[in-house]
């Protein structure tokens, strides 16, 4: 077979050693460079295409992400005048309940204080930090008693010194659980170094 192969190309040598017709070379960079030309107008006609629909993504979470807020916005305002109205129409509060109230959240507070303190001493940086804030809100509240005094059985100033009793409980559990945690981590690490 191999011998068919070299006699074929022996007697068709002739042929195989002509040159292009002219302007061969140029007729094949046109059709390269017409090629090119509509694999990029293909492209950008589908970037066009992808980007339209992106567009409307975009649109679409925008308006969707407005709407919430603005419902979230009317929501607030109109709890808040509720609550506004619930505040100016409620029941003058029996200085009884207040003085149980207040009874009540001081003790609260000093059980936590005293909880703190077992805890860590007052060199702490953390526990330093705490106290001076629980010392504002005991001083805002020394306040706001005495501005009740002035407009008796008003609900806000009433419902601003629970408020204040709330915060000063919620500061004195974070730091203790902060400190529980923190003393837990040390006992691991004291047994660790002990075993």
């Amino acid at each position: 077979m191999s011998d068919k192969l070299k006699q074929f190309i022996a007697d068709n040598e002739a042929q195989f050693d002509t040159t292009p017709k002219p302007g061969h070379f140029d007729r094949f960079k046109a059709l390269q460079e017409q090629h090119a030309h509509t694999a990029m107008n293909a492209d950008s006609q589908q970037q066009q295409n992808s980007s339209l629909p992106m567009l409307m993504k975009i649109a679409a979470i925008l308006v969707l992400v407005l709407g919430i807020g603005w419902m979230i916005f009317n929501l607030g305002k109109m709890q808040g005048a509720q609550e506004f109205a619930t505040i100016g129409n409620a029941s003058p509060i029996d200085s009884d309940e207040l003085k149980e109230a207040e009874f009540f959240f001081t003790e609260q507070v000093d059980l936590k204080k005293k909880e703190v303190l077992a805890f860590s001493n007052t060199n702490n940086a953390d526990t330093k930090h705490i106290l001076l804030e629980l010392e504002k809100l005991e001083l805002q509240y020394i306040d706001l008693k005495e501005e009740l005094e002035i407009n008796q059985n008003n609900a806000q100033i009433i419902n601003a010194m629970v408020d204040n009793y709330r915060m000063r409980l919620s500061v004195l559990e974070r730091l203790l659980a902060h400190l529980k945690k923190s003393n837990t981590i040390k006992q691991k690490h004291h047994d660790e170094i002990q075993a």
